[in-house]
């Protein structure tokens, strides 16, 4: 799920069953399953923020495809009580490389970098929404069950203006939804990474 410039929000899933239940009503359709290990880099030497850069090996489970390395650069953009992770690259997730999983790491070590973090997300599902676009849930190791919402950002005040519409059909809560990366959840949930300021 990768779109221009993409802007997306993330929340937990207190109740997956009322939350599955919630997306039938809305007639989801087209269930798309998937399942991955991202294996996240920081540099060995000198400063490097995991709330606006990324650099990970997305090691494929379900459906079986190549490991790619992938490269995330993103902002916060906001409007009122909402706020959104941007992508800065028109791709959202730029891919410098594809291959065996050790290969990846070599890429990595080459450009200075050494493992980090690993995010595990399993029981993943995509589905479409009608008139809505895409919706998903995944289980994230260490989280729990959550959700994202992701829309094209070309246009950031546009993007806001679609991910809150999405947010009011799912019932959620404006105060449930960050704009934190992934990775950024996670480190904070084990201890590597002091929480934001509000």
């Amino acid at each position: 799920m990768t779109a221009a410039f993409e802007c997306e929000v993330r929340f937990l899933i207190p109740d997956i069953a009322a939350f599955q239940a919630r997306l039938a009503a809305l007639g989801a359709c087209g269930v798309e399953r998937y399942a991955f290990t991202d294996h996240y880099f920081r540099p060995r030497e000198g400063s490097w923020n995991p709330r606006t850069h990324a650099l990970r090996v997305r090691e494929w489970r379900e459906p079986a495809r190549p490991n790619e390395l992938l490269l995330t650069h993103v902002d916060t953009v906001s409007a009122g009580a909402l706020a959104c992770k941007r992508s800065l690259l028109p791709q959202g997730k730029l891919r410098l490389y594809e291959g065996p999983l050790d290969e990846c790491a070599g890429v990595c070590d080459a450009l200075g970098f050494v493992p980090w973090l690993d995010v595990v997300k399993t029981e993943c599902v995509i589905c479409d929404l009608p008139g809505l676009g895409k919706a998903i849930y995944e289980r994230v190791d260490g989280l729990g069950w959550t959700s994202e919402i992701e829309v094209d950002g070309t246009d950031p005040a546009a993007a806001l203006a679609r991910i809150r519409v999405k947010l009011a059909t799912l019932g959620v809560p404006l105060e449930a939804v960050t704009d934190a990366p992934m990775a950024v959840l996670v480190a904070q949930r084990r201890g590597l990474l002091q929480a934001s300021p509000p």
